[in-house]
């Protein structure tokens, strides 16, 4: 008996069989993407415009993971004459801060306005522009690099991710003491509190209050999820439903 007839023989309801038929699927998919790509999810929706015209709301990204492939910055892609979407240096999906990614519980929660928590965002996907080892300057006349990384940048923002952002003030020199517990470590003096979702810098001259999207930190290599190699234009818009009917109702309750 072949396997096709035997699974249409077995005694369950024609709805448990589509969920067997799905889930198979969505494993074989599943296997294949991480043989492949080196990733379980190689699929990822781009959310806002800062990468256009390259890519654009809606489009949908296949990644291949960090650890599969070398991640070539704007400054050696100009040396060897390599373009990834219409530009030099390739285009990186990165986690900012080292935030973890919202699961499905989350969407699912930021849909109906809750958030998921500041201590986990959606992952940024900007172009690597450099790398930089820790005390280099990150931007020309900019501070040094608290740790190694990658300077990134939207193609379609006028500054770099490490200068988006701005600092909000001072904060007593015992605050990172005081609040351990709320507080994760970045790593180079820089902490992430998870109650306010706020940066706190520890520099020489004091302690400072910030935000941003990699606001005065590099990329470290361990929040580079993989490297954007395709897109598919506008089928993303399905993946970003939820996003859409959070902000319908964001703007419902005022």
């Amino acid at each position: 008996m072949k396997i096709g007839e035997w699974f249409d023989n077995l005694p369950l309801p024609g709805f448990v069989k589509d969920i067997i038929v799905v889930a198979v699927v969505v494993a074989f998919v599943s296997i294949v993407s991480q043989i492949a790509l080196g990733l379980w999810q190689p699929m990822v929706a781009v959310e806002s415009g800062s990468m256009v015209p390259n890519l654009n709301i809606g489009d949908i990204i296949i990644v291949q993971g960090a650890a599969r492939t070398e991640i070539i910055p704007w400054d050696e892609a100009e040396l060897k004459d390599y373009k990834s979407f219409n530009n030099p240096g390739d285009v990186i999906l990165y986690r900012p801060y080292g935030k973890e990614s919202p699961n499905l519980l989350d969407q699912g929660k930021m849909m109906i306005g809750i958030s998921p928590g500041y201590d986990k965002a959606t992952p940024v996907i900007h172009r690597a522009l450099s790398y930089v080892e820790k005390g280099e300057t990150m931007w020309t006349d900019g501070p040094a690099a608290p740790f190694s990384g990658y300077i990134t940048k939207g193609d379609h923002n006028e500054v770099i991710d490490q200068q988006a952002g701005q600092i909000f003030g001072m904060a007593n020199m015992s605050y990172i003491e005081a609040n351990s517990d709320q507080l994760r470590d970045v790593g180079g003096g820089i902490y992430l509190d998870k109650k306010t979702g706020l940066i706190i810098y520890k520099v020489a001259n004091g302690t400072f209050v910030g935000d941003g999207i990699s606001y005065l930190t590099p990329v470290e290599k361990e929040w580079v999820i993989g490297v954007a190699r395709a897109k598919i234009p506008l089928v993303g818009y399905v993946r970003l439903i939820p996003n859409i009917i959070s902000d319908q109702i964001h703007k419902l309750m005022g």
